[in-house]
């Protein structure tokens, strides 16, 4: 930054996946000069044409981290992890998710970073039978679904930065839609269109808008409170209505019903076990029939409050979702 320059500076990881290309354009928009760590060879997906500055570097590499984050950041974004759902890819996701937290907490506590806003998810807390709150105590640091017990260990490698004297935030989001999305839950958009939802899961979710998330983020850099966590939760829903809702904006017609948890747990654990032995990810994992199985419900009142976050209607949610799919003519 130019002695002359007065706009915050970001570090942001994760910039060209989902949450963080949402995350660039929203800093962008507000003014920031926005730093975005890019792996070597990493195409620019979803932020070409957007005025970052890319950074090479990986958060599993410490020493890159070191060389590329500057120092006296204004804030540094942590948005990068893997949501891997098979239990082959645990290793690999244990040192993104952990490894490559702990990394970026070391180098913000290096470099004198102002503020560390963390992108984690509402599984971080494992699965309970009543709504997640800030609240709740976590039990996924005991859970076999390596993608909860990951991020909480993430969320433990960030508690540490913040008792070495970094200020840190954590977001939980639930599940998010909105532009930008073609691995996550906008994959339901393409199976519905080839007709290939043969049944529906029974479980229950709140669920997210990008932007929304994003903007949250950022507010949480300065009206946040240090040192803790903010759920990100929305309109209550089952799997059932989400999914026809979202046939009913594609236009397609949906004949399946709700499948039994314990069938669809069959499923997911008969799947897991085929894919052991072809070594091909199973299209539904045992980690995914289990999660789908159930209901994930989270409140976000202390979000509301104090990040300005706000709920978004599910039709909405979906509607921009496939707005953007057929702007990229993906659909």
């Amino acid at each position: 930054m130019s002695p002359g320059d007065a706009r915050k500076t970001a570090f942001l990881t994760g910039a060209t996946g989902f949450v963080g290309s949402n995350l660039a354009r929203e800093l962008l928009a507000a003014g920031w000069r926005v730093l975005a760590l890019q792996r070597a060879g990493s195409p620019a997906g979803k932020l070409e044409g957007q005025a970052v500055e890319p950074v090479p570097g990986d958060i599993t590499d410490a020493a890159s981290l070191q060389a590329g984050m500057p120092r006296d950041l204004d804030a540094v974004f942590h948005v990068a992890g893997s949501i891997n759902m098979w239990s082959r890819g645990n290793a690999e996701q244990t040192r993104i998710n952990v490894g490559g937290t702990a990394n970026m907490v070391d180098a913000a506590l290096a470099k004198g970073a102002r503020a560390f806003v963390h992108t984690s998810t509402v599984s971080a807390y494992g699965r309970h039978p009543v709504p997640i709150s800030e609240a709740t105590v976590s039990n996924a640091g005991s859970s076999w679904i390596n993608y909860e017990k990951s991020k909480w260990l993430a969320e433990e490698e960030v508690r540490r930065g913040a008792r070495q004297g970094l200020r840190t935030v954590i977001i939980n989001p639930c599940a998010i839609f909105g532009p930008g999305d073609t691995h996550g839950w906008a994959q339901f958009f393409f199976l519905l269109k080839d007709g290939k939802v043969k049944g529906i899961p029974p479980g229950r979710l709140t669920f997210n808008e990008v932007g929304e998330v994003a903007r949250a983020h950022i507010a949480a850099v300065d009206r946040g409170r240090a040192g803790e966590n903010y759920v990100l939760g929305g309109y209550e829903t089952s799997f059932e209505e989400m999914l026809q809702t979202m046939a009913g904006l594609l236009g397609v017609e949906l004949k399946a019903k709700v499948m039994p948890a314990p069938v669809l747990r069959l499923v997911g654990r008969i799947n897991s076990m085929v894919a052991a032995v072809t070594g091909r990810p199973p299209e539904i994992s045992h980690e995914m029939a289990t999660m789908i199985s159930l209901s994930m419900i989270c409140a976000s009142d202390r979000a509301e409050r104090e990040l300005g976050y706000r709920k978004v209607p599910l039709r909405q949610c979906l509607g921009d979702s496939l707005a953007w799919l057929r702007e990229q003519k993906l659909i």
